[in-house]
């Protein structure tokens, strides 16, 4: 049926939940893992990371995310969740509207027979969706915390980016045109701590280690 209630897909694809009825979520995947289904129930509208790092190959650099508040997670929305009984797995998509994320950033940027470079600013930025997609096997015991998470940046963000210094704003001055890559390489990073801390707080405890 339409609107995510319970519904069979095919004889091999199960919707076994309203996408609202979190309760419904919190038992199948109770019943089918390790997780233990005593949860908060809530994840807070903002809370700080002390440090997030990503790499980025594609720019030959290293990000540093210092004490990095992330807001608006509590907002996140179950899009789809889905047992596949033939393949023996399960998918959990969360849809996560206006993420923002600010810290102190240093860049350290990588290039053969040259030391690193350093750069540093103040970071700002707000992402109108970002979509999380879990896929969890029944080889593993649906274990979420040894899963991969794709993140699916739907919608580019806003910035407002503060330098540190000249020689970082002349750094950032440069064309701004990859940046779609840019939060591509940046999410594969982002997207582990983001659906483990959600799912273990909101759905079901898989005691990851964030």
């Amino acid at each position: 049926m339409a609107g995510g209630w319970p519904s069979i897909l095919s004889d091999e694809i199960v919707r076994p939940c309203a996408l609202m009825d979190l309760a419904c979520i919190r038992r199948n995947l109770a019943i089918n893992s390790a997780c233990n289904p005593n949860v908060v129930g809530s994840v807070p509208a903002q809370y700080t990371v002390q440090l997030l790092r990503s790499y980025a190959p594609y720019f030959n650099s290293t990000y540093e995310d210092n004490n990095l508040i992330i807001r608006n997670h509590n907002r996140c929305r179950v899009s789809a969740f889905i047992f596949n009984l033939s393949r023996q797995s399960a998918v959990l998509t969360l849809d996560c509207p206006q993420l923002e994320f600010e810290s102190n950033r240093t860049v350290i940027q990588h290039a053969s027979y040259q030391e690193d470079k350093y750069y540093s600013y103040r970071y700002k930025g707000t992402y109108p969706l970002v979509r999380l997609t879990t896929y969890l096997r029944y080889n593993n015991g649906l274990n979420l915390c040894t899963t991969f998470t794709f993140a699916d940046v739907a919608a580019l963000p806003t910035f407002v980016i503060t330098p540190n210094d000249l020689k970082t704003e002349r750094y950032l001055s440069r064309d701004l045109g990859e940046l779609n890559i840019f939060e591509r390489e940046t999410f594969f990073w982002r997207s582990a701590l983001l659906a483990r801390y959600f799912i273990n707080l909101v759905l079901c405890n898989f005691g990851c280690n964030y």
